[in-house]
């Protein structure tokens, strides 16, 4: 099939695909034409993610995947993705990925980590590697990272594999983060790892930080992470001691625990040289001895923060609450909850920053109305009850909020209009199981049940598939493994379902499965897993998935759309539904590609779903 998209050159597709994750990319340009075929082929080095990837996206790309151009590869068997490490080395072997730079494996077992360990030899070039895993043989990982001799970047959840062999110094490891260690794993580390440049590093006790500071072995730091126990307090002197031995340190990270007295003081901080020296510089500091109405005391921190030194000279800008003092680029780590919408003791002048960075709040239970006007890149929304939620001035001015969660019973006609005027809500946690005279949502691509409430017959099954049709993620509680296969059938387009339960005690094997449910039709694959109390599932449909478009630009999930138009820029190409471009367009971006076509690049809405406008992104045509 011949598109608009053959008329481009080169050079502006290439533009495009800057926009999206090389996943993407494939999924929704490759056998559009031969062409963007011919030119996947040869699109720069990929760097492939397949976390939270749906089945169907991770089946077409591995069809098409060219092993010797992979340079970055992340997989993972969390929640949703059970069994893909495993199903992508079924298929693979990872010795093939001759050029591979990166690799990461997130959230898997021995059984998955250990086949892997004697193929990383064999990847000359592998500069950086990433595992949660806390492997159950740390001496073959430790075996094994010696022959890496190409390895610069490491990341581990725990530092037991520095306490035993490793046969030599690992002098190319520059960048480290060692998980959490214990004092001799520390010791043992310093030996095995003299060379490094950056470290991050979570210690169980503040006696550990003596021994960091005993020795010059890593006097070459450049940047440093550390992460104290909650349970273990510090003082500054500690800190200040350590902080003496790193003449070169320009990026700090501290995560500690101790007295307000001691440690809430700006003016002592800016004492320390290290701390002059250092470029940038990231804090949460836990107070041992909160404030209670104390605002007196609060003044006083911000002010000790508040020097020309702080604000003028280094522009590090330090936020006060009754528990915690944290600079503001740690600010993406804090909940936000009302009663008070206004901004948090800060030292900086502007508070714009607050209402930008703010992505998720929570609202109190004892307040009567909320405006949340100045919120403008709300994410997430957390509600106890449906007064909260009516209480919320023009809740639909938020075009990046996503997420909606409803921790009591809600009224399903506040529900459904809520929903409907909110048409960028797709993520949805309820607490309820009783969806009555409540019209379907097709906006909704991920649900949650909350664990307190549980489906115990095929009608709350049914009505609950009727309500959500378009459900992809599912996660439920259910009390049989019937009902399991009947969510299994009636929800068409899931692709993830993670069902929890208490007394379901047969194990639910793959063969039952397609015994009894649609998954015996052939278009159907998928990989699932039990765990206690536990069962999830991974499921590539036959049915085409709503098409989620990713948005590199205005950080909702967006893609990039090409309007070719005539040099008189009046005769717009028909795409299949047209209704589906409804849009406010501020500011377009375009680029003149030749003297008869005029390029016109800008977002698509929030989603593009074929079950309610026809056909997939991938398949659309486009007519002048």
């Amino acid at each position: 099939m011949t598109t608009h998209f053959d008329r481009l050159p080169v050079e502006l597709l290439y533009m495009i695909f800057q926009f999206m994750s090389n996943c993407d990319v494939i999924w929704s340009f490759f056998d559009v034409s031969p062409y963007l075929n011919a030119v996947l082929d040869n699109y720069s080095w990929h760097t492939l993610n397949f976390k939270s990837i749906l089945k169907i996206r991770f089946d077409f790309i591995c069809n098409h995947l060219n092993l010797q151009r992979v340079i970055s590869l992340t997989l993972s068997n969390d929640l949703k993705t059970p069994g893909q490490v495993q199903l992508f080395f079924n298929r693979f072997n990872l010795r093939d990925f001759i050029n591979l730079r990166s690799l990461t494996l997130l959230s898997i077992t021995n059984e998955d980590l250990n086949p892997i360990l004697s193929d990383l030899s064999k990847l000359k070039y592998l500069t950086s590697l990433i595992t949660e895993c806390r492997s159950s043989q740390p001496l073959l990982l430790g075996q094994i990272l010696t022959q890496l001799k190409s390895l610069e970047n490491l990341s581990v959840s725990h530092g037991d594999i520095f306490d035993h062999n490793v046969a030599l110094p690992l002098r190319n490891l520059k960048v480290l983060q060692a998980g959490t260690c214990n004092f001799l794993e520390l010791r043992r580390l310093q030996m095995i790892v003299p060379s490094l440049v950056s470290l991050k590093i979570s210690l169980q006790a503040n006696h550990q930080l003596q021994l960091l500071s005993d020795l010059d072995i890593w006097s070459s730091l450049e940047r440093l992470s550390l992460t104290l126990n909650r349970e273990t307090t510090t003082t500054f002197f500690e800190i200040q001691r350590l902080l003496f031995r790193f003449h070169n340190l320009t990026h700090l990270t501290l995560n500690i625990c101790g007295s307000t007295d001691n440690l809430a003081d700006g003016y002592r901080w800016e004492t320390c040289s290290t701390i002059i020296r250092l470029r940038k510089f990231n804090f949460i500091i836990e107070f041992i001895d909160p404030f209670i109405d104390d605002n007196r005391a609060m003044h006083e921190i911000l002010e000790s923060f508040s020097t020309c030194f702080w604000r003028d000279i280094k522009k590090w800008y330090v936020v006060v609450t009754t528990h915690n003092v944290y600079t503001i680029s740690c600010f993406d780590d804090q909940l936000f909850i009302v009663p008070t919408t206004s901004s948090p003791l800060c030292t900086s002048s502007d508070n714009r920053w607050f209402y930008s960075k703010t992505k998720r709040i929570k609202i109190g239970k004892n307040i009567s109305s909320i405006n949340l006007n100045r919120f403008y890149n709300l994410e997430r929304l957390d509600l106890f009850d449906e007064n909260k939620l009516l209480s919320i001035y023009n809740i639909n001015q938020f075009i990046h909020l996503r997420h909606l969660i409803i921790y009591q019973t809600i009224s399903n006609k506040i529900l459904g209009n809520i929903l409907k005027h909110n048409s960028n809500i797709d993520h949805l946690t309820l607490s309820q199981n009783n969806f009555h005279e409540l019209s379907p949502l097709e906006n909704i691509h991920y649900l949650k049940i909350e664990c307190i409430i549980k489906f115990t017959n095929r009608t709350q099954i049914k009505e609950l598939s009727r309500i959500f049709p378009c459900v992809e993620r599912l996660f439920i509680h259910v009390n049989s493994i019937r009902l399991i296969c009947q969510i299994i059938n009636d929800f068409h387009h899931l692709g993830n379902g993670v069902f929890q339960f208490n007394d379901i005690t047969k194990p639910i094997s793959k063969e039952w499965l397609k015994e009894n449910t649609r998954l015996n039709n052939k278009t159907y694959s998928f990989t699932c897993r039990s765990e206690s109390h536990r069962f999830l599932i991974w499921i590539s449909n036959s049915v085409v998935p709503t098409i989620y478009l990713k948005d590199n630009i205005s950080q909702a999930l967006a893609m990039i759309a090409i309007i070719s138009l005539c040099a008189d820029r009046n005769a717009l190409f028909e795409i299949e539904k047209p209704h589906i471009l409804q849009l406010e367009i501020q500011t377009i971006p375009s680029i003149i590609i030749g003297p008869n076509i005029f390029c016109l690049i800008f977002p698509l809405p929030a989603r593009y779903n074929p079950c309610k406008y026809g056909q997939p992104l991938k398949n659309i045509a486009c007519r002048p």
